[in-house]
């Protein structure tokens, strides 16, 4: 192996229950696939199983409820049916010596009616996404005009969240991860664009930040603080989210809440991790900044790169996404100098 690649390959505390083998992780990477009854797809077991060395797996980003579906054929964890198949996917990473995470997902303002019985999509505010939607397969949809959630509404999404979390743990899962990044709900809550509030919910940093700081405690109730982790993007980057100056407060308030919990990590949500003058830096470089945690780095860093990074403290984890769809055994491949093979959107056709 190259010795540039030895720090990828140390085990890592991830908290008192938790040991991680080595330092990569399979980023949370939406296939979707599911079937009817939105259970992962029987593939699911192969998909995962077959990266099971990793010292992390994060799987797609999987909903709360129904009515949040914003995305094609994506996976549930609200029916009875969905723990059980899920439990084939654990069963299955378990067996090859895996640790797996699922990513709890909540789209807010992003759902669709057209999966949804023509129910209007729910978010922080009505701020509506001008842009084109992602993930139709053909399908011919716009954005809709969200319906600000009402308190009520906002308590019974949390609920969702920690009903999910103990459904994950059923299903076998070793932790979950919280999807709060990318211009899903939390993230709607923490920037001023999205959120309009002037209730408990809005207005102040310490407000946007408080269905944040609610969701992680439901999840902890649910599953546990130390098998938590939160996904997040300091970066403005997806979709039509956009920085308003202030947006960075709420998210400090949440980062400053979180360090008297004890959860299992922070996981950078970005594409390419590349600077931005409002975050003095990159979104990870801006992340470890203000969390000592466990910090899982992510955005098209190269294996030296990210190797170096480890080596440094600048994260302690890295979370591979495209090069681990094209190289099912990264790992492998690493250790033995073996050139990893080119990640294309066609490899996409090939999950089932």
């Amino acid at each position: 192996m190259n010795p540039a690649l030895a720090p990828l390959f140390t085990p890592l505390r991830l908290n008192a229950a938790l040991t991680l083998r080595n330092r990569i992780a399979l980023a949370p990477c939406t296939r979707n696939r599911a079937t009817e009854d939105m259970s992962p797809t029987p593939g699911a077991a192969t998909h995962y199983a077959s990266r099971a060395d990793a010292g992390l797996l994060i799987t797609e980003g999987t909903i709360v409820a129904k009515q949040v579906q914003g995305y094609i054929e994506t996976p549930g964890i609200f029916l009875d049916s969905h723990v059980r198949a899920w439990a084939k996917v654990t069963d299955t990473v378990h067996q090859r010596g895996g640790t797996i995470f699922l990513q709890l997902w909540h789209t807010g303002r992003m759902a669709h009616s057209y999966w949804n019985g023509g129910t209007q999509p729910l978010g922080a505010s009505a701020v509506l996404d001008p842009g084109p939607r992602r993930q139709t397969r053909g399908l011919q949809l716009h954005h809709e005009m969200p319906r600000a959630m009402t308190g009520a509404e906002v308590r019974e999404a949390i609920g969702h969240y920690r009903a999910a979390a103990a459904r994950a743990k059923d299903a076998g899962f070793d932790g979950i991860e919280i999807h709060g990044a990318n211009g899903y709900l939390p993230e709607q809550f923490l920037r001023l664009h999205t959120n309009k509030r002037t209730d408990e919910w809005g207005g102040s940093a310490a407000n946007r930040a408080r269905l944040g700081i609610a969701v992680v405690d439901a999840c902890a109730e649910g599953i546990g603080a130390e098998r938590v982790g939160l996904r997040l993007s300091p970066a403005a980057y997806f979709s039509e989210m956009r920085y308003t100056p202030g947006d960075n407060d709420a998210l400090l308030e949440l980062l400053s809440a979180l360090r008297s919990r004890p959860i299992a990590y922070i996981h950078t949500g970005i594409v390419d991790d590349l600077p931005y003058d409002y975050l003095d830096g990159t979104s990870t470089e801006y992340l470890r900044r203000h969390w000592n945690g466990v910090l899982i780095g992510n955005g098209a860093y190269s294996p030296k790169q990210a190797a170096a990074q480890i080596a440094k403290g600048g994260f302690d984890l890295i979370a591979w996404g495209r090069i681990f769809l094209a190289n099912p055994d990264l790992l492998t491949r690493l250790r033995d100098g073996t050139p990893l093979a080119d990640y294309s959107r066609a490899l996409l056709d090939d999950l089932t």
